[in-house]
């Protein structure tokens, strides 16, 4: 490993991120809460109407929703990585819904 690399992890904070790595888990766990199969066990992925579910609660514009269904119909459903990946936008979601549960508007 060169030096550039060492320096950056000697000084990660791996606690800091671990904390974080277990709460983006978790969310994306309670985002699994509802997706089950044929069988009733829970899948391991978030479906693209899961999805849409979500952005619809984070308020996306309503003019925007038939673009972003078409688009979430050519990609395969998000993994935990896929997730991570989007991690920011899933936070903006959340805190979006949790500052106000009630509001219907469109901001995102």
């Amino acid at each position: 490993m060169d030096e550039f690399m060492r320096s950056l992890i000697s000084s990660m904070d791996l606690r800091s991120l671990e904390v974080r790595l277990f709460k983006a888990k978790r969310l994306f766990l309670f985002l699994l809460e509802d997706q089950r199969d044929v069988s009733g066990a829970q899948q391991g992925f978030i479906s693209g109407e899961q999805l849409l579910l979500e952005l619809k609660a984070g308020g996306i514009h309503l003019e925007q929703e038939a673009a972003i269904r078409l688009e979430l119909q050519r990609i395969p459903p998000l993994d935990l990585l896929d997730f991570l990946a989007y991690l920011p936008l899933f936070m903006l979601i959340h805190k979006s819904v949790i500052s106000n549960p009630l509001d219907d508007s469109s901001h995102l």
